[in-house]
């Protein structure tokens, strides 16, 4: 399934299941039947749609696993626009199962009303954002204030990928001419992502782009960047590769000489298409809202949202350079993750067997 929180949870659980004091199940929609071989944890596919009707598929698929803890991951594009998914904590926690929540969007402007259970709810609350507690509203932080809380980075979901020059070269001219700049975006083709601006960020004289994600013509703003690449002056000078596995992505991204992530509303540490260009060594060129200018540690340079003369002048300086060391700040591991993790859930199932003792939470 294409989403990527649901790469991010697909990443976790596996790590997670490498553990010895840790044993995992996937519970998520039957459009995600894998395969028994696909991962090396255990999947319930139960969910058809998300629906209300499919509490008692959910509650019955709980109670034969019997989770100590139930971890629920926000927002994700499988859920669509129904309730189910909302509620789920609420319904947990009244059957006695402690629940641990990962919020990784934010944006207290539009906070939907649906994270009002989420957070007057007790357990755990997860971030991946640095500064995520302190940018909410007074309301909704207010509301949180019984949650254990926890900053916990994620990692890129592209594997570091070692090219030769030949190889690097090999894969270049798939894309690109030897005298021109393969400048590659990566991740989902939405509005807030500013793929339309790298039309005026690159050169067309001096540089080909590719763009790894999915377009279709029949999606409104997908249609208008196609219109950029197939007119002049970019006809024959883009390739729109679609959804590509991790391991292609990341040769692509290993080979390019920059990848250009112009978000709009800024982006950072969170950001794993940052980090899928960083751990490749890659210079990275994106926007932020907090910082600005190059970091040479990580090989990124941050404009400030919408600036497209920085984001030209920041492409035009860094181009092609690489960070051979990879030795960046942005290289946390999944397997540290998921020990933050564990320690983290330890810390949620003890505290309520703690409350449970005091006549405040039945323990299951």
């Amino acid at each position: 399934m294409k989403c990527g929180v649901g790469d991010y949870a697909a990443h976790l659980a596996k790590a997670l299941s490498r553990r010895t004091d840790a044993t995992v199940a996937v519970l998520t929609d039957v459009s995600a039947t894998p395969k028994p071989s696909d991962f090396e944890f255990e999947v319930l596919p139960v969910a058809r749609g998300w629906r209300m009707a499919d509490v008692v598929r959910i509650g019955l698929a709980a109670r034969r696993w019997k989770p100590d803890i139930m971890h629920i991951q926000y927002p994700t594009q499988g859920y669509g626009r129904r309730y189910l998914p909302w509620l789920l904590p609420s319904l947990f926690r009244m059957a006695g199962v402690p629940v641990v929540q990962t919020w990784h969007g934010y944006d207290s402007r539009r906070m939907s009303r649906r994270f009002i259970p989420n957070s007057v709810l007790a357990g755990g609350l997860i971030v991946v954002r640095p500064e995520y507690i302190d940018r909410m509203a007074p309301l909704y932080r207010w509301l949180n204030r019984r949650k254990h809380l926890k900053f916990i980075p994620n990692a890129s979901t592209i594997p570091p990928t070692q090219l030769t020059e030949e190889e690097r070269s090999a894969l270049r001219l798939r894309f690109s001419s030897i005298d021109s700049n393969l400048v590659v975006f990566f991740g989902f083709a939405y509005p807030d992502r500013g793929v339309e601006l790298l039309f005026q960020i690159a050169d067309p004289a001096r540089h080909r782009l590719v763009l790894i994600c999915d377009l279709n013509s029949s999606d409104g703003y997908h249609k208008a960047v196609l219109e950029y690449a197939n007119r002049e002056p970019w006809a024959g000078k883009v390739t729109v590769t679609g959804y590509q596995p991790a391991q292609e992505a990341g040769q692509i991204l290993a080979a390019a000489d920059a990848v250009v992530l112009p978000f709009k509303d800024g982006g950072g540490t969170w950001n794993t298409s940052i980090r899928a260009g960083v751990s490749q060594g890659t210079f990275v060129l994106t926007t932020a809202r907090e910082r600005h200018g190059y970091d040479a540690n990580d090989n990124v340079y941050y404009a400030r949202p919408n600036d497209v003369a920085d984001m030209q002048g920041a492409l035009k300086a860094f181009v092609g350079r690489r960070n051979t060391a990879v030795k960046s700040s942005l290289n946390s591991d999944w397997d540290s993750i998921a020990q933050a993790h564990t320690s983290f859930y330890e810390a949620v199932a003890s505290s309520d067997v703690q409350k449970s003792s005091s006549g405040l939470l039945v323990q299951k």
